[in-house]
């Protein structure tokens, strides 16, 4: 469904929107292996295994179309069902870019939300670390198994994201291979837990486009950051809300 464009969109407004949870969603079964082990890293984490019929599984993402049959959790599993954003974006984020996720990331977990992203690199440690900064709850969504942290750059900021009260999350079980499907099938995870999905900065054939397109089948609200990117401008000439930086004090 196309959603009417709002100019000055507020985000303050955002508790007052009604979310439809029932989707229709589709996955790219692409089984290529990766092995670079410079993609990943082991790390020991102690984790649990939450099934989809565990009181703690999130209401919002059992209700996707094919969610996980379970998730595996390293920290606060309180979290799961708490209120949350997600925030995404492009690995290579302009200055612009880089100053935007900043901004949002610390607005909305100042508010209150819990944040979530993919533990990418750019737009997705960007907006951890500011709402790590401002004392936020995040969630961070792995393409692979919790005991090897992708990408290795990550590994402090996934140790930090624990040791500050937030949570890691993955349906990969330890041993499981890295696909590049996994990335684009992560994403339906983080759209599927979060209330809405911030989109900051994408190209038009970007990984982002995943997130926002499970979003769409999800009928999550998608709201986008007000910059000049080819993705963002595609989003915005469909008709998604644009989120006034203006606002983000």
């Amino acid at each position: 469904m196309i959603q009417k464009t709002i100019e000055n969109y507020d985000p303050k407004k955002l508790n007052e929107s009604k979310v439809c949870v029932l989707s229709k969603s589709s996955f790219l079964n692409d089984n290529i292996k990766i092995n670079s082990e410079s993609f990943f890293t082991k790390i020991n984490f102690d984790y649990n295994k939450i099934s989809i019929e565990s009181e703690f599984y999130p209401f919002l993402l059992k209700n996707i179309n094919n969610p996980p049959s379970s998730l595996y959790v390293e920290g606060n599993i309180n979290l799961l069902n708490k209120p949350a954003v997600a925030i995404v974006g492009t690995r290579k984020p302009s200055n612009e870019a880089k100053k935007a996720a900043n901004k949002i990331a610390k607005y909305y977990g100042k508010m209150g939300f819990v944040i979530v992203s993919g533990l990418a690199l750019g737009i997705d440690t960007i907006s951890m670390n500011s709402a790590l900064s401002v004392d936020a709850p995040v969630i961070g969504v792995l393409p692979s198994p919790l005991n090897d942290i992708v990408p290795k750059k990550n590994r402090k900021l996934a140790e930090s994201i624990i040791e500050r009260g937030g949570l890691l999350i993955s349906e990969y079980s330890e041993g499981s291979n890295v696909y590049k499907s996994n990335y684009i099938n992560r994403n339906r995870i983080i759209s599927g837990i979060s209330l809405l999905t911030i989109i900051v900065e994408t190209s038009t054939e970007g990984g982002t486009m995943h997130t926002v397109n499970f979003a769409k089948d999800q009928k999550r609200p998608i709201i986008v950051a007000d910059l000049e990117a080819e993705g963002n401008k595609k989003l915005k000439e469909e008709g998604f809300p644009i989120i006034n930086l203006e606002y983000l004090k």
